[in-house]
């Protein structure tokens, strides 16, 4: 989750910002905007946290291929997955009846964390892809081919046209490989290229395009039912990386980028205990957001970090 690169950019603070974009998904922040605004940020703005996730992970992944560590870098997600799963075992086990539910719940994983499966997924497929010599721009055409069916099922469900549970679309082939490959396409490219970065404006675009679909998708569904598959995401996850990777960053990346990491996987927790406090609404996005990053950093200073890069 929290892979090498270059410390001295703004993507680790970046990492940190999405972090609490996902907070804010969870716990619906803010409460006190109409409802048509909530929707740009909560459907919107807020949903490019998981595609530049899954982006950056691709990023780094074109070091693991070169140098013939994908095995290590899968081997990592496996791990972290399983540990976080033993972690969020009280949570869901009481929800398993058949065996049915925990084949389901052992591949697609507990709430937030089917993303991890769904990264291994996609680097199980785009590692197969890099043997078999498949072109840069076959994978970029593959990419899109699965958003674009990603996007489809979306719709389906959306529209009101069938029923389908989310993880018919929001999982490792039709929605976090798309993101994946491109990261990974980017790292190739920034090899030949790394003069190049979104300006202010091409990145503000991006957003407004981001919450211009997100309207769209509002007017679909007739209401605020959750956007996962946005097409404008494919081009707003890119350009907000490439700015943060120009981006002169702050000191102590890996730090920031273990915290992000930290307060993804543990924020759900937060939420269960913020509920039985009775804390609701806009205080709840408050309270697990200084929760998490408050025991991220009373964990770093009572165990150092071996303890949390084992985990995040």
């Amino acid at each position: 989750m929290t892979a090498t690169g270059d410390r001295s950019s703004a993507v680790d603070p970046l990492r940190m910002l999405l972090a609490i974009f996902v907070i804010g998904i969870h716990t619906g922040f803010p409460d006190i905007l109409p409802e048509i605004l909530r929707q740009t940020l909560l459907n919107g703005i807020y949903r490019l946290a998981v595609p530049v996730f899954a982006l950056i992970s691709g990023y780094f992944f074109l070091d693991a291929v070169r140098s013939g560590r994908e095995g290590l870098f899968l081997r990592r997600i496996l791990t972290l997955y399983g540990l976080w799963m033993a972690i969020y075992l009280t949570r869901y086990l009481p929800v398993i009846d058949t065996f049915e539910d925990a084949l389901s719940m052992a591949f697609f994983g507990y709430f937030h964390l089917w993303y991890l499966p769904g990264i291994l997924i996609a680097a199980v497929i785009l590692a197969g892809l890099v043997r078999m010599q498949v072109s840069p721009r076959a994978i970029a055409v593959g990419a899109v081919v699965l958003a674009a069916i990603g996007l489809g099922l979306q719709f389906v469900v959306l529209s009101g046209l069938a029923e389908l549970d989310v993880k018919v679309f929001r999982n490792g082939v039709f929605f976090v490989f798309p993101y994946f490959a491109i990261g990974y396409l980017l790292a190739m490219w920034r090899k030949k290229r790394d003069d190049w970065q979104p300006g202010g404006l091409m990145v503000t675009l991006a957003l407004a395009l981001v919450m211009g679909e997100s309207l769209i998708w509002y007017a679909i569904a007739g209401n605020m039912s959750g956007v996962e598959n946005m097409a404008s995401l494919l081009i707003a996850a890119p350009v907000l990386f490439l700015a943060a990777l120009g981006t002169p960053g702050w000191e102590n990346g890996r730090h920031i980028a273990g915290m992000a990491a930290f307060t993804y996987f543990f924020h759900v927790h937060m939420m269960f205990t913020a509920t039985r406090l009775g804390i609701s609404d806009d205080a709840k996005f408050l309270f697990v957001t200084v929760a998490c990053v408050a025991l991220y950093l009373a964990v770093n200073a009572i165990q150092g970090r071996r303890l949390l890069r084992a985990i995040t």
